[in-house]
């Protein structure tokens, strides 16, 4: 029903000026338009806030260029109701400065009404109340039980919005009694809307209130008075929806679902109608529809953020997303509408704390302080191990990543020196160097080495003896013991390997053990059983180790993995 509190802005602000003047006036220069022409246009252009604007500047322009403080006042009024937030209140306490400065009672009575219209339309309901109170007093003086009884409907329905139903039940109970028998036009004023209104915030407050026997009556009577009068066939939808609200207070919920769901097919208007949706939603809920239920609760989130704003009565709906958030195990969302409802209540405790004191708490502000306690250790340790199986994962992947780049590599190299020495025969060694065999005398003698060619020539001579002897296989070779058997320095021996074998002799001498050890594992199968320790050893290694590792660097598989291949395809 909170749409009502806007619908009754504009009449109050427009009364019945609708019909006239013709739509000829907006043809007309602004500059040049009389008040009753720029307010049927202002009126027009409702919808189109910014262009209304243009027009009530214009209203105020002209009232305060020909010093008429009634009609700077009423352009003032016309403010408030483009306007909204802090801008509102602004010019609804101008209105009420320039109505003092008038001095009229019911000029002030009614800027004071019109203030509180500024404070209820931006839910300041204890603000508005105290304004609505005042101007009360005011128009109280001159004894007009018409503007007597528009100001009690306002205090009823602030307090109504406050949670204090029985105040508002007395006041709308008159009000209702008063425009039932009074609702005709007077001058620009239809009382027909006062009536309405009345009853409906009468209904409203009654269902609040569990006064359901009373509410059938003023329901039916408010339905047969708009089939008598088919000019407030808009107001129809409201008194389903009063029936909806009823049901569902009185745990009808099936029926409350089909009297609302009736109503919001039935609006014709481009208000929200929050109300239906929460007692739409809540009647879902309770009949175990979750959800259905649920987009009508999460309508009240976006409200939230759209706003920074929520009535205390929606307040359950959060509840409501709390739990199911929590039974769906998502801490993060429970979270943040835990959050939410402890900000709502602490505005909730300083503008409707009577309200907020009656409002039945499933989660009140102790629990909801420990439950987000809890939830942030969760969400902390949640998160912890979240980043920790992450990493985790990172390095069981790296680690496999590597095992499987390993695994083929070595299936790679090894399939390479497995074809290398496939050909090989017994003991056939390779001859690192045929050199000397494929040079003559003048390859020699033109030798860039700058060593006496015959010294080069006994050298290539030993090496070749060296290799076809297997005298590599001998421990303790080193550069000096072999330069006193080729008979040279150990300069000129490094110098003319480097420049026929293309490799230092340390290289040399390890390809040599190497290419034996590979051969005689690839034609000797019984080999492949010696271990590796004595395996190194024959073939002139000191020890294991630089084997292995010298066969790793050659080969890029360790030699145990190169011999289950060869074991593996045998």
């Amino acid at each position: 029903m909170n749409n009502l509190k806007y619908i009754f802005l504009i009449l109050f602000l427009f009364g019945g000026f609708f019909s006239l003047f013709s739509s000829r006036y907006n043809q007309k220069q602004v500059g040049t338009m009389s008040y009753s022409e720029l307010e049927l246009t202002i009126q027009n252009l409702e919808n189109k806030p910014d262009e209304q604007w243009k027009y009530i500047n214009n209203f105020i322009r002209k009232a305060k260029k020909e010093t008429n403080p009634e009609k700077t006042r009423r352009g003032y009024v016309l403010a408030s109701f483009n306007k909204r937030g802090k801008e509102q209140i602004l010019y609804g306490d101008s209105i009420l400065i320039i109505a003092k400065k008038i001095n009229d009672n019911n000029i002030i009575g009614d800027s004071y009404l019109s203030l509180g219209m500024s404070y209820t339309n931006n839910e300041n309901y204890p603000k508005a109340l105290d304004a609505f109170i005042k101007g009360y007093d005011y128009i109280k003086k001159n004894k007009n039980p018409y503007l007597i009884h528009n100001a009690e409907y306002q205090i009823a329905q602030t307090k109504s919005y406050l949670g204090l139903y029985q105040d508002a039940h007395e006041l709308l109970t008159d009000c209702v009694s008063f425009f039932r028998l009074h609702h005709e036009k007077i001058e620009d004023t239809h009382y027909a809307y006062y009536y309405l209104y009345s009853l409906i915030a009468l209904i409203e407050t009654n269902s609040h209130l569990s006064n359901f026997n009373a509410n059938t009556s003023l329901i039916q009577e408010g339905i047969d008075f708009i089939k008598k009068n088919p000019d407030f066939k808009e107001y129809y939808a409201y008194f389903i929806s009063s029936q909806g609200t009823d049901l569902y207070y009185q745990h009808k919920y099936d029926q409350a679902v089909v009297k609302i769901h009736k109503a919001i097919q039935l609006y014709n208007d481009s208000w929200k109608h929050l109300t239906d949706k929460f007692y739409l939603g809540m009647s879902l809920w309770k009949l175990g529809k979750k959800e259905e239920a649920l987009p009508y609760f999460l309508l009240f989130d976006q409200e939230y953020k759209e706003t920074g704003k929520l009535d205390p009565k929606f307040r359950p709906a959060f509840e409501i997303l709390i739990r199911h958030y929590s039974e769906n195990n998502d801490s993060e969302k429970q979270l943040e509408y835990i959050n939410t409802l402890l900000i709502l209540d602490k505005a909730y405790e300083k503008d409707y704390k009577y309200l907020n004191s009656t409002l039945n708490k499933e989660y009140d502000t102790k629990k909801l302080h420990e439950e987000k306690e809890i939830l942030e250790n969760k969400i902390k340790w949640e998160r912890f191990f979240y980043f920790t199986l992450i990493g985790f994962g990172f390095l069981v992947i790296l680690f496999l990543t590597f095992l499987l780049t390993k695994y083929y590599n070595r299936r790679k190299y090894s399939k390479i020196l497995n074809e290398r020495y496939f050909e090989i025969q017994d003991e056939d060694i390779p001859v690192q160097n045929e050199m000397f065999e494929q040079t003559n005398d003048d390859a020699i003698i033109d030798d860039q080495l700058g060593i006496n060619p015959l010294i080069v020539e006994n050298v290539l001579k030993t090496l070749s003896s060296f290799e076809k002897d297997k005298q590599y296989l001998k421990k303790n070779i080193s550069l000096a013991s072999m330069s006193k058997l080729c008979g040279t320095n150990t300069v000129y021996l490094s110098r003319i390997i480097n420049f026929y074998k293309k490799k230092s002799f340390n290289e040399y001498l390890n390809e040599l053990r190497l290419d034996h050890i590979v051969s005689q594992w690839k034609n000797k199968p019984k080999t492949r059983y010696i271990s590796i320790q004595k395996t190194a050893e024959n073939a002139g290694y000191n020890t294991t180790q630089t084997f292995t590792k010298n066969f790793q660097e050659k080969y890029n598989i360790p030699p145990t993995y190169f011999l289950n291949q060869l074991n593996k395809e045998s």
